[in-house]
C-alpha cells in the first residue's frame, strides 16, 4: 500500500469522509478512490451511514455523546426514557421518533434525550399534529416553551381536517412528534429496551400465573 492509497483508506475508515470528499481533498478522480477501497476490501457504508457521516463531516453536525457513570437519578431517567420509547417510539428506520399529546410524558422524553443520550440540540425537531378548530400558533408556542425547543426547529405542522370538537379535550395541545435523525442512537435505545425486557422476563420466572 503506497502513501496515497493509505491516505484514501484512512480518510474513509478513520475520518469518515465520503468518496467524493476524499477525491476533492486529494485532488484525484473519484474512480481512483473507489478502486483503492475495492482493492483493499473496505466495506462500503449503507445509505443511512453515508448520510449520517455527511452531516457530521460536511455540515459539522455534532454526534451524540452518551452519558456514562450514571447517578441513581440518571439511571431512573434512562429507564423511564427507554420504557416510554418502548411503548410510544418508532423502533425501525433511521430516526428516533416519539409522538404523544401528554406534555409531561414528552418533556420527560426530551430530558432523556438531552441528559442521557447527549444529543446535539440543533438536530432535535418537532412536528405538531392538531385539529382544524385549534389555534396552531398558540399550540406551537406552548410546545416550544414547554420543551425548550426553538420554533425554527419545528417542521411544517400537520392539520387533521374534517374533525372538530370531540377530540379537543383529549388533546388540548394537539400531538407532537419529537424526532432526532440518527440511526446509531436509535440502535442504542432499542438495545436498552431489549436489556430491560430481559430483566422483566427473569423476574417473572417461577411465579404462578393467576387464574
Amino acid at each position: 500500500m503506497d502513501k496515497e492509497e493509505k491516505k484514501i483508506v484512512d480518510l474513509y475508515k478513520v475520518s469518515k469522509l465520503s468518496e467524493t470528499q476524499i477525491a476533492l481533498r486529494l485532488k484525484v478522480n473519484p474512480s481512483r478512490v473507489r478502486w483503492v477501497l475495492k482493492k483493499y476490501k473496505v466495506q462500503k457504508r449503507s445509505i443511512s451511514e453515508a448520510v449520517r457521516y455527511i452531516h457530521i463531516t460536511k455540515f459539522k453536525k455534532k454526534e451524540f455523546v452518551l452519558a456514562t457513570k450514571l447517578t441513581t437519578k440518571q439511571e431512573k431517567l434512562k429507564l423511564a426514557g427507554s420504557m416510554l420509547y418502548w411503548g410510544e417510539g418508532t423502533k425501525k428506520g433511521y430516526t428516533v421518533a416519539l409522538a404523544n399529546s401528554d406534555p409531561a410524558m414528552v418533556t420527560l422524553f426530551v430530558r432523556f434525550l438531552r441528559e442521557i443520550c447527549g444529543i446535539d440540540e440543533s438536530r432535535l425537531h418537532v412536528t405538531l399534529h392538531h385539529y382544524q378548530d385549534q389555534n396552531e400558533e398558540l399550540i406551537k408556542k406552548f410546545w416550544s416553551k414547554t420543551l425548550n425547543i426553538a420554533p425554527k426547529q419545528f417542521y411544517r405542522s400537520h392539520t387533521h381536517l374534517n374533525t372538530k370538537g370531540s377530540y379537543k379535550k383529549k388533546s388540548q395541545y394537539g400531538t407532537v412528534s419529537v424526532q432526532y435523525s440518527d440511526m446509531v442512537l436509535l440502535k442504542h435505545i432499542v438495545s436498552w429496551i431489549a436489556e430491560y425486557s430481559v430483566l422483566g422476563q427473569r423476574s417473572s420466572v417461577g411465579r404462578a400465573v393467576p387464574l
